[in-house]
């Protein structure tokens, strides 16, 4: 009997984790201030000429970060800024990127992040 509860407290323990992380996207990282200046349809293009550089400066960093991939915005949780300028301050980080976590009131919060 013991190792059945053992055995469904683990399984309810591994779907929580499962659905904690529900989210993997492949995207490129880009600040609000760069993001919120460009139209939406052209976002992709500009993403794509973004550098790291420019979402290091200080106004840039100041304004948070989204993650743009498949085509769509996540803007990212306070905690998830956090991460992320704490991975582009690494000097072998780059912009593209691949970040596991969920959606949680209309924000990422990233849990994991590496470079594609």
């Amino acid at each position: 009997m013991k190792k059945l509860i053992f055995l469904a407290i683990l399984f309810c323990f591994m779907a929580t984790l499962a659905f904690a992380q529900g989210l993997t996207l492949k995207g490129a990282v880009i600040d609000n201030l760069c993001a919120g200046s460009q139209s939406q349809d052209k976002l992709g293009e500009f993403v794509m000429t973004h550098t790291k550089e420019c979402a290091l400066k200080p106004e840039c960093a100041a304004s948070g970060y989204s993650i743009f991939a498949e085509g769509k915005l996540y803007k990212l949780n306070a905690d998830s800024n956090a991460k992320v300028a704490a991975f582009l301050a690494n000097a072998d980080s780059r912009l593209d990127v691949v970040v596991t976590g969920d959606e949680v009131d209309g924000e990422l919060n990233v849990v994991e992040i590496q470079n594609q």
